[in-house]
């Protein structure tokens, strides 16, 4: 039996708005750990736990994997706040029922695979899209708001970059994000269109402002980081939701 206090807790904290490290910091209090104990399950230190409760570092995929497994969270919620933090169901585990899919709210996207790289960026202007044939729809059940906006997109991950949370044939659903906005960014998995690349990456440091630079990183460490100049960058798009992905 869940304990009630988690219930109310996890139902008013499923919000998009939240940073990563303010949704660490939901997670902690719901559990009812310290500091101390947090940083004990992660293998890290206690300063380095306030630190990334307060945005100052951003979480490893270790780190984050960590909670899931160890702490029950869902891995939507944690790394991209979509959906909520805990799903419950009556039956046990963490199956939520949401119904017949005939009666689910639904949302139809384009999806597009990640692979396509040469002739990509004929498609950054959406009024095109329905011309391409080669663009399919993907479904996706109890989409957001956000989910919704113009010019939200499904992309096919290519590639283990994104290793261990994003592994090559996922599908997420990525929210458009306006040029003027991409200055703004971080704190999040994005696909970016860039020169005559489209890539899937994490942004930490967004130097725009200052360096007129965005860096983008792999999450899988063999990989490493790649700095990205602010006038080659086409377009991007927030990843708020993997999809589809086969059970390992």
């Amino acid at each position: 039996m869940i304990p009630a206090e988690k219930k109310k807790i996890s139902a008013v904290t499923p919000m998009p708005s939240l940073t990563i490290g303010e949704r660490l910091k939901v997670v902690r209090q719901s559990r009812g750990m310290t500091q101390q104990e947090m940083a004990d399950l992660l293998g890290v230190s206690r300063p380095l736990i306030t630190q990334l409760e307060g945005g100052r570092h951003q979480p490893s995929s270790e780190a984050l994997e960590t909670i899931v497994d160890k702490l029950g969270i869902s891995r939507n919620w944690l790394w991209f706040g979509s959906g909520p933090m805990e799903e419950f169901s009556p039956v046990g585990g963490n199956v939520q029922i949401l119904g017949d899919l005939e009666e689910a709210d639904y949302l139809d996207v384009k999806l597009v695979t990640c692979k396509v790289r040469g002739g990509f960026m004929d498609l950054m202007d959406d009024r095109e899209l329905d011309a391409y044939e080669n663009l399919t729809n993907v479904r996706i059940y109890d989409p957001t708001p956000e989910m919704r906006k113009p010019g939200t997109l499904g992309f096919e991950i290519d590639g283990d970059s994104m290793e261990p949370q994003l592994r090559s044939g996922m599908r997420v659903v990525g929210v458009r994000v306006g040029l003027d906005n991409v200055k703004y960014a971080t704190s999040g998995v994005y696909v970016i269109a860039f020169a005559d690349q489209l890539t899937i990456k994490r942004i930490k440091d967004n130097d725009i402002l200052e360096r007129g630079l965005l860096m983008l990183h792999a999450d899988n460490p063999l990989a490493g980081s790649l700095p990205v100049a602010a006038e080659d960058i086409r377009a991007m798009w927030k990843v708020s939701r993997i999809i589809y992905g086969d059970v390992i």
